[in-house]
């Protein structure tokens, strides 16, 4: 039963991300932190994260700009090791709960329409790259300042897609290849490695699939009611 679980709440987080090009940790975090370790839950949903965006880059592939956020890139690599390597000196408790107030205040701002429009400069690239790698590293919950970032700059919905699934495919490459030499993998965490491919293949599917058929302001409602969902969900359990 609990499997089934865990892949319930992994093709809700896929579902989101395939609609709306950002969501699966926002989702699924919090619920699975009421099952699993961040132990186990951080190593794993890198892998699940690479394959999901894997698909969606693919799918997605006449809108990557790869020049374009070359800075938002390689920032966001540099940030992720960081917060990999802090995970393992730092009260996962405390940083979830930061987390968790982060993306409601997001979510919030989303809601209400508030927008910061500006012109993705190099500086600013880096700086939104540092900030939602370090998050990616340590929870990943990397979405939030990337999604602000990109919003900021009025892209049309596609690219928006395009570029959230190449950022975060390269970050979960760098997650693996990091937890793999901290060796924070292992053969305990195969079933639930399959559970989770499980619900994101076939979440990321549907949601590509009929990201085409609702309108974009059904999307944007229904995804922020479930971050915000999410993010107390997340606060709660770090108490």
């Amino acid at each position: 039963m609990e499997y089934l679980i865990i892949i319930a709440i992994m093709f809700l987080g896929a579902c989101l991300q395939g609609i709306t090009g950002f969501g699966s940790g926002l989702i699924a975090v919090p619920l699975l932190t009421l099952l699993l370790p961040l132990t186990v839950i951080t190593p794993t949903l890198s892998v699940v994260n690479f394959v999901m965006a894997t698909y969606l880059a693919w799918a997605l592939r006449h809108h990557v700009r790869l020049q374009q956020w070359r800075a938002l890139l390689l920032s966001g690599i540099i940030g992720t090791l960081l917060g990999n390597y802090l995970l393992a000196y730092m009260r996962l408790d405390w940083l979830q709960m930061a987390m968790a107030v982060m993306i409601f205040m997001v979510a919030i701002l989303f809601w209400f329409g508030l927008q910061w429009r500006h012109q993705s400069g190099q500086r600013l690239q880096s700086l939104t790259g540092l900030l939602a790698g370090f998050s990616n590293g340590a929870l990943t919950l990397g979405g939030p300042p990337v999604v602000l970032f990109l919003t900021g700059n009025n892209l049309d919905r596609l690219a928006f897609r395009a570029t959230l699934t190449v950022f975060f495919w390269v970050l979960a490459l760098t997650n693996i290849v990091s937890f793999s030499a901290q060796g924070l993998y292992q053969i305990d965490f195969v079933a639930t490695l399959i559970s989770l491919l499980i619900g994101a293949i076939a979440g990321a599917w549907v949601g590509h699939n009929v990201s085409g058929y609702l309108s974009e302001r059904l999307f944007r409602k229904i995804s922020l009611l479930l971050v915000m969902a999410a993010s107390i969900i997340a606060f709660w359990g770090a108490l």
